[in-house]
């Protein structure tokens, strides 16, 4: 892949992420996630400039530091993801697709309840 498509997905992803810092229930880390991976490829001073974001860096370190997510982002995204399905549960009622989904969150919670937490600064 060209170095201006990771630059395109890089900054694209990075923008979702944002927007989605100032909406309610939607996923801002993943987001910023991939920018970083895919700046990485791109845009390596970039890529370093969203590390060291006072406000955004932190996770995406932990996140590199041993896959570690903070307990406060743990209790956040079941928070999102409950609300999510039980919005779904009351657009759609209890459907197979609605059950699978819930299914899915429940594995997805379980999942990232499993990581690590970062560790302690020493700063």
């Amino acid at each position: 892949m060209s170095t201006l498509l990771w630059r395109i997905l890089g900054f694209a992803s990075v923008g979702i992420g944002v927007i989605n810092a100032f909406i309610p229930l939607m996923p801002t880390t993943v987001f910023l996630l991939v920018g970083a991976w895919a700046l990485g490829k791109g845009s390596p001073e970039w890529r370093t400039r969203l590390v060291n974001h006072p406000r955004f860096g932190r996770a995406l370190r932990d996140w590199e530091d041993g896959r570690r997510v903070s307990r406060r982002g743990k209790r956040l995204a079941a928070l999102g993801m409950a609300v999510s399905w039980t919005v779904l549960v009351v657009w759609r009622g209890f459907t197979p697709w609605s059950i699978g989904t819930g299914v899915l969150l429940v594995g997805i919670a379980s999942w990232l309840w499993r990581r690590p937490e970062p560790r302690k600064s020493s700063e």
